[in-house]
């Protein structure tokens, strides 16, 4: 019997007294963490669900969610970990595309749920205040199963769906395979950094998170798991149970850059600190490397996985690349618009064939056909290869706005400031955010009559997007266009980098 959930049976085995989880006062060693995911997998059983059946998580960094996970992979099931910091309107088109048999979820993101929970057979409370709910604590009140469930996995199940996006009619839904993030774990050495205490405070829904699980599992690592990712809140956690390393996104590093300067910490236990989901700044990797933390960073997205990799062994003066290839991973740059393919050291589209890249976006197969091409995966970046074959990444061809690790698509601001009374035309681009990377801006012709105001259609947002997704509004009289009558956002974005200075608020 094969999948990912068998590293976890074979850790338990090999080393059950070491420490597995720690969340708040909760500490499960790899037996225990064992037994409770067979205790949950019958569970899952027990109500009915099967190979194939789809699990939302709507769950924040806390032990339940590592244990959801692999009982939901150990009964052939598929996990599909949901953002929750989206809002109602954005979470009923995750829930209408994802089709979840089952939803455990945390009683503060009951709001969101309302709408949708009459789509879904099992909507399970796990957490009410901090504490777990009394009907998901209960089921852990049994003896484990001397066994857990016999279900037969292979590498072309489905383990995962990661959606990328959270509006109705835009999400997509990636699914993954056991075998996608199987291949990349063989092929690390298992004996590599056994034994760290691993803090886990990067949101659990995104790709680089469930795939850190896994990867820790596999090595017999420690995982502290944090929902606080406030600057004095990580570094009391990692003072305090001696983390040995962590991934966030380069912004959360930036903030503890300047606690880090301005008072005292204990960080002697930090090995070594990994970032990724946007583009890390060359300056911050030094900052870091000044303090004796190397950074670490990679490359990749949720449908091609793990494509590069980056350390400070590869020296200072290529920390502005986002390092080498992993193993099995092939790169080819061809032009955006012919796709011939380009000479080496030219800047061009990126595509990438794997045995980490993604089976297709669930129930999508047009949108499939365009970023999946013969098993190449069109990154939708633009980037080069050195002769050294470091790979440089100097910008995107897709319009997605990268905010922080947040995937913005402009349609899905766009659909909604469409709705606004008093809107005739709306464009929306990404500029340059100081700390983010990027964040949206939207372009709004109004009516002539139209009271309309900037704060109206900011309010109008907040109403059905997520916070990281309100844009900046200012009103033009007209749009840059071309022939056909296509607004042309390259203009918009030149514009805006020769108006504006970096937003940093």
């Amino acid at each position: 019997m094969g999948g990912l959930h068998v590293y976890l049976r074979d850790r338990a085995e090999r080393t059950p007294d070491a420490e597995a989880v720690v969340s708040g006062d909760k500490r499960f060693t790899y037996q225990a963490f064992f037994e409770r995911v067979n205790q949950l997998s019958m569970y899952l059983q027990s109500i009915g669900v099967q190979k194939g059946d789809r699990v939302g998580i709507l769950c924040k960094n806390n032990h339940p969610f590592p244990t959801i996970l692999f009982a939901v992979l150990q009964v052939g099931a598929v996990a599909m970990p949901i953002n929750w910091r989206l809002t109602a309107y954005e979470m009923e088109g995750i829930i209408q595309t994802g089709a979840p048999k089952v939803l455990f979820y945390d009683e503060e993101f009951a709001h969101s749920l309302s709408h949708v929970k009459g789509m879904i057979e099992f909507a399970i409370a796990v957490e009410a205040g901090g504490e777990l709910t009394d009907a998901f604590a209960s089921i852990f009140e049994n003896s484990p199963p001397p066994e857990p469930p016999a279900v037969p996995v292979s590498d072309e199940d489905l383990a995962l769906i990661l959606f990328t996006s959270g509006t109705t009619g835009i999400s997509k839904g990636c699914m993954i395979s056991h075998g996608c993030y199987d291949a990349y774990l063989r092929c690390i050495d298992p004996d590599l950094r056994s034994g760290f205490r691993f803090l886990a405070v990067h949101p659990l829904f995104h790709m680089s998170s469930t795939s850190m699980i896994l990867f820790n599992v596999y090595l017999g690592n420690t995982m502290v798991f944090l929902d606080d990712d406030a600057p004095v809140s990580i570094l009391k956690t990692i003072e305090k149970e001696k983390i040995n390393a962590m991934f966030a996104f380069p912004s959360v590093y930036t903030y503890l850059l300047e606690e880090i300067r301005q008072n005292t910490w204990d960080l002697s236990s930090l090995v070594h600190v990994a970032s990724g989901g946007t583009r890390v700044p060359a300056s911050l990797i030094r900052s870091y490397a000044e303090l004796g933390i190397p950074m670490g960073q990679g490359y990749g997205s949720t449908e091609a996985s793990f494509v590069s990799h980056w350390n400070l062994q590869m020296g200072l003066d290529t920390a502005e690349s986002v390092g080498k290839l992993f193993p099995g991973v092939q790169l080819k740059i061809v032009h955006p618009d012919t796709g011939e393919e380009l000479p080496p050291g030219q800047t061009g589209e990126l595509m990438v064939k794997s045995p980490y890249i993604f089976k297709g976006y669930l129930n999508n197969p047009e949108a499939t056909q365009k970023v999946l091409i013969d098993g190449w995966v069109r990154m939708g970046d633009a980037g080069r290869l050195d002769e050294n074959g470091f790979l440089y990444i100097s910008g995107r061809y897709k319009e997605m706005i990268l905010y922080g690790g947040d995937n913005v698509y402009p349609a899905e601001i766009e659909e909604v400031i469409h709705q606004i009374e008093g809107v005739m035309e709306v464009a929306v681009i990404g500029v340059p955010h100081e700390t983010m990377g990027e964040a949206p801006r939207a372009y709004v012709i109004k009516s002539g009559n139209s009271p309309l105001t900037e704060s109206d259609i900011v309010r109008a947002c907040k109403e059905k997007l997520a916070e990281y997704k309100i844009p900046e509004v200012v009103f033009v009289a007209d749009l840059p266009k071309n022939g056909l009558g296509k607004v042309m956002k390259h203009v918009l974005r030149e514009q805006a980098l020769s108006e504006m200075p970096v937003r940093s608020t």
